[in-house]
């Protein structure tokens, strides 16, 4: 099979790059033939397929004149259109399979796979099809205000990181994707939730149309015996959303507890100045890591904290604490408590409770035998059922279902 994979960073930024690249691994390795299709980058790995990639677009470092230009492009994109085209020239692949591709490339690209009678199959990575933010979340709380195609509330909410402009661009592009049916006319959706399967058909979406079937982790790349160091882990990114205040309050309250704290974001310089301010001892800030040194990092701590306030889906840190076989402490939200079974391979606490969280750290942390059992539940989860081969087998009946 021909498939044709998107994603528009084309390096493992995060847990959704990670999916697309061990799915194009996969498949690779299975036979198929797998073209992907992405944005330039400095940091892209190499692929005898870059020249059809679209040109780089960080909006992030635009002022306000640029953004304005490039607000067409977010919308509909003329050079991934015309990139797709130039592809579809060359090649013939049996379906395309979209990842995380908003903004940089566009559903501009929609159009001349239709053309070709191309199916296109997407991942909900997050819910950008119900939310113009993609997230959820805004003002430090779970939104749903769109429901019904409300997306102006976007504007009204400024949920575009509190930007005015970048708010009215994202609720024009919603209705003027929806009036163009993009996001009704992708012949299969793939949930790797059930939270999230359910919630696309609570905003009205047809439940034929959508597949569960979640991350898949490759356990034997952690080793769960690995003599611990005595720490409580964060990996991430460092932003409200995923909880990051929240566990930083915890360790406040329990300064004999080690944390490491791995990644970057929004909230790093935040983090450090409150740390050092408090002169806290006990919490190490890392940077981002991935990798050996993360996999490193994870087999020897002692248990993976996920203390996220948003709609998380299937969040690949939790699969990756348990191959490392440690317990993880997450809160109950979205998919993550699809993926821990209390009191079994870990414990779940409601969002924002400092108070519970600070509990279950030093309840692990004082029955560190009974924690390693834990972890070990929790190797056997992903060995049993998040495994590459019972995935591979779901993803070629979800092909083959819109071929």
């Amino acid at each position: 099979m021909n498939v044709l994979s998107i994603n528009k960073y084309y390096w493992k930024k995060g847990g959704s790059e990670s999916v697309f690249f061990s799915e194009k691994e996969m498949l690779e390795s299975k036979g198929h033939l797998v073209i992907p299709f992405s944005m330039q980058g400095e940091k892209n790995e190499l692929s005898p397929y870059s020249k059809y990639f679209v040109n780089e677009v960080d909006y992030s470092k635009q002022g306000i004149k640029n953004r304005l230009l490039s607000a067409t492009k977010i919308i509909y994109s003329f050079d991934a259109k015309k990139k797709m085209q130039m592809l579809l020239l060359d090649y013939s692949p049996d379906l395309a399979h979209f990842h995380i591709f908003q903004h940089q490339i566009s559903p501009s690209v929609f159009g001349p796979l239709k053309k070709k009678n191309i199916p296109i199959v997407l991942t909900l990575h997050d819910l950008k099809p119900i939310c113009p933010n993609y997230k959820m979340y805004v003002n430090g709380h779970v939104c749903e205000e769109c429901k019904g195609q409300k997306f102006y509330n976007c504007y009204k909410n400024r949920c575009t990181k509190g930007s005015v402009l970048g708010s009215i661009i994202n609720t024009f592009e919603m209705y003027f994707h929806y009036a163009l049916g993009y996001y009704q006319n992708v012949d299969r959706y793939i949930a790797v939730s059930k939270f999230y399967k359910n919630k696309m058909v609570e905003f009205g979406y047809p439940e034929e149309k959508i597949s569960y079937l979640p991350n898949y982790i490759n356990a034997d790349d952690y080793d769960p015996n690995i003599t611990e160091k005595g720490y409580v882990l964060y990996f991430g990114r460092l932003s409200e959303e995923k909880g990051i205040m929240v566990l930083f309050d915890a360790a406040v309250e329990i300064p004999d507890i080690p944390f490491y704290i791995v990644g970057t974001g929004p909230l790093e310089d935040a983090l450090k100045k409150k740390a050092q301010e408090n002169d806290l001892k006990n919490v190490h800030f890392l940077g981002f890591k991935s990798g050996i040194e993360l996999r490193t990092l994870l087999t020897e701590s002692t248990c993976v904290v996920v203390p996220s306030e948003w709609y998380e889906n299937c969040p690949m840190t939790v699969l990756e604490a348990f191959a490392a076989g440690k317990p993880v402490i997450g809160s109950n939200i979205g998919g993550i408590p699809e993926l821990i079974d209390e009191g079994i391979d870990g414990f779940i606490f409601q969002p924002k409770d400092i108070d519970v969280l600070s509990e279950k750290i030093k309840w692990i942390w004082s029955n560190r035998t009974m924690a390693k059992k834990m972890g070990m539940q929790g190797r056997k989860k992903v060995e049993e059922h998040f495994n590459e081969e019972s995935h591979y087998v779901r993803l070629m009946e979800i092909y083959e279902s819109v071929l």
